[in-house]
């Protein structure tokens, strides 16, 4: 009886070892999103409002965009769409140039850009002597670029990058970070995200107050040079994918996303592409 009742058991376990065997999932096939929960859509959907408008999402847009969302919410090119709404308004041009602002001159708004713009003239205009005509001169020729720059950004002809490097040829920028090595070090911070060799400080102080030095591998002898040579440089890319990462993911990327990203940068993406393939990321759909 008890070999009788030994094998009904195992017959038993025969039998529905393969039933239960095919109701296995592999962890690896599962959807790489399965925990979008409507709070996390929700969550999503104002997360991506404050990084692209600087606002949340009215009850109207929330509910618009949840069901452009929700006919899929595992698909990415779905989201790609919506990002790419909030990216073509114009409000987000200007969050973006707002965001810059912050970060570079401690909130200068356009309004003071203006009257900075107008106040230089008046001093080419009333100046005491050519010496001082010509310092106001080119305080009003700063200004007077970046406003073009500005107007360039939010008309779409002027590119981020650009956009950046006449935000520290302010005057403004020069006021907060006083020196031509506090100026040199800001913008390894700010660009790099880190500080500057002996080497590279030495060599871009000189350049910086009209002297001769070289960067790698180019020679240069104004601010104008060292700002070239800083935002042609593949480590100004590398420094625009840390700053995404860290405004979006909140962490610093890892060496492999830094290639892969600036692999999609050599292909050509611009830095609104890579920052919709962060907003379109799992990583971030679901933090």
């Amino acid at each position: 009886m008890r070999h009788l009742t030994f094998l009904i058991f195992a017959l038993f376990g025969v039998i529905l070892t393969p039933s239960c065997s095919s109701t296995v999932v592999p962890v690896d096939g599962m959807p790489a999103d399965s925990t979008i929960t409507n709070v996390e859509l929700e969550n999503y959907i104002n997360r991506t409002y404050i990084a692209l408008l600087n606002r949340k999402p009215s009850d109207v847009e929330l509910s618009t965009a949840v069901g452009q969302l929700d006919v899929d919410r595992y698909d990415r090119s779905i989201r790609s769409t919506y990002v790419l709404g909030l990216q073509v308004q114009p409000s987000a041009k200007w969050a973006s140039w707002q965001f810059l602002s912050d970060r570079l001159v401690d909130g200068v708004d356009t309004a003071t850009i203006y009257g900075d713009r107008d106040w230089y003239q008046d001093r080419v205009d009333n100046a005491a002597s050519p010496g001082d005509a010509a310092w106001w001169a080119k305080l009003l020729q700063k200004s007077e670029d970046h406003i073009d720059a500005m107007h360039g950004w939010f008309d779409g002809d002027t590119s981020y990058t650009e956009l950046t490097s006449w935000m520290v040829r302010l005057y403004n920028y020069d006021e907060i970070n006083a020196g031509t090595e506090n100026f040199v070090v800001s913008i390894y911070q700010h660009f790099f995200h880190r500080y500057p060799t002996d080497v590279e400080l030495e060599q871009a102080s000189e350049m910086v107050d009209r002297q001769w030095g070289i960067l790698y591998g180019t020679n240069g002898n104004s601010k104008a040079d060292f700002l070239q040579i800083i935002f042609s440089s593949g480590e100004y890319e590398q420094g625009m994918i840390i700053s995404l990462f860290e405004s979006y993911y909140n962490r610093t990327p890892n060496t492999d996303e830094v290639l892969k990203f600036l692999d999609l940068l050599n292909q050509g993406w611009t830095r609104t592409e890579l920052q919709r393939y962060i907003l379109t990321s799992s990583e971030y759909v679901n933090s």
